[in-house]
């Protein structure tokens, strides 16, 4: 989640955890389906309302 609250794409992710982009990709929809969201911007706004922060740095 902090990956995603920094804005890294897809593929920036995949690269940092040793995973591919299309992974990524799959665990985001997951998530945003069993949260009932539309949208990765909407996962985002929920994550900073429950108390998450993003880090800086990797």
């Amino acid at each position: 989640m902090r990956l995603v609250l920094q804005g890294r794409t897809s593929k920036q992710i995949g690269r940092l955890l040793g995973i591919s982009d299309f992974t990524v990709r799959k665990h985001r929809e997951h998530l945003l389906r069993k949260l009932n969201l539309r949208s990765t911007a909407q996962l985002v706004a929920l994550a900073l309302r429950s108390g998450f922060r993003p880090e800086s740095g990797d």
